[in-house]
């Protein structure tokens, strides 16, 4: 018999001791259970006491993003907690058939899942990269990421608020931030990066390959390793990251379902 449970302060520790097993696999699910329960809420399927697999749903971003982590028998019955229409779910590559049944018109793009720990790290050092750290900095980040056509337009506060909570470091052509990289999850066992970036008119000259090797360099200082998706399709990050020693380790599906985004 499958039993679904709202993670609360109940069972939460039951919960993490088990995805805590892999926290490469289960990332998103132990950084937010842990450190953001006010944004997160969490629905587990239990045969006995056999984990069978969660989905998170996570609204502290502009769009709800939903994470489906679970065995075939019961998908179905996990996502009938998602929500009705308008996020980004993320989940394993032979789900997608089920969740194509509950939305048909979603659109899905494969993530290649990369990862790279300190004995394999490679790092490309330059003085045009810094650490974002001022409200001048949040205002560049905010003027560059404008030419970024396929995400919302934040406000201010919003990015100081990101460079205050996030490792994020830029490169600079003169006093222009042209390319980023940051770390969204910092875990002991290890960082995930994203949000790597860089301005149209300035690619193809390596910056988006110092900017990610500079925040996986601070990833690899306080943690075991760093890791990231990047679409299958995209050949010129996937060479950049593979520069610094990232390496495939699997595939991961981003599905959206009525937003119209991208990875």
């Amino acid at each position: 018999m499958i039993d679904i449970e709202l993670v609360n302060e109940k069972n939460r520790d039951r919960i993490l001791r088990i995805i805590k097993t892999d926290v490469i696999q289960h990332v998103f699910a132990v950084y937010d259970i842990q450190n953001d329960q006010e944004h997160t809420t969490t629905y587990a399927a239990f045969e006995g006491e056999k984990l069978k697999g969660y989905i998170l749903i996570y609204t502290g971003t502009d769009i709800p993003s939903v994470v489906l982590e679970c065995e075939e028998d019961v998908e179905e019955d996990l996502l009938k907690h998602a929500p009705a229409d308008n996020f980004i779910i993320h989940t394993l590559v032979n789900l997608l058939p089920a969740i194509k049944k509950r939305s048909p018109a979603a659109e899905h793009y494969v993530e290649d899942w990369m990862l790279v720990k300190k004995e394999s790290a490679r790092f490309f050092e330059s003085n045009q990269v810094r650490r974002l750290q001022t409200e001048q900095d949040a205002s560049s980040l905010a003027d560059m990421l404008l030419t970024r056509k396929d995400r919302p337009e934040n406000t201010l506060k919003k990015y100081v608020e990101w460079i205050c909570r996030m490792p994020m470091y830029g490169v600079f052509d003169g006093n222009e931030l042209v390319s980023y990289a940051g770390s969204f999850i910092q875990l002991p066992q290890v960082w995930f990066i994203g949000g790597v970036y860089t301005d149209p008119n300035h690619r193809n000259r390596g910056y988006a390959t110092m900017a990610t090797s500079a925040v996986t360099q601070e990833a690899l200082r306080k943690s075991e390793a760093a890791m990231l998706f990047v679409r299958t399709d995209n050949y010129p990050a996937i060479k950049a990251y593979e520069k610094i020693g990232y390496r495939k380790i699997g595939e991961k599906l981003w599905v959206d379902i009525g937003t119209g985004l991208k990875p």
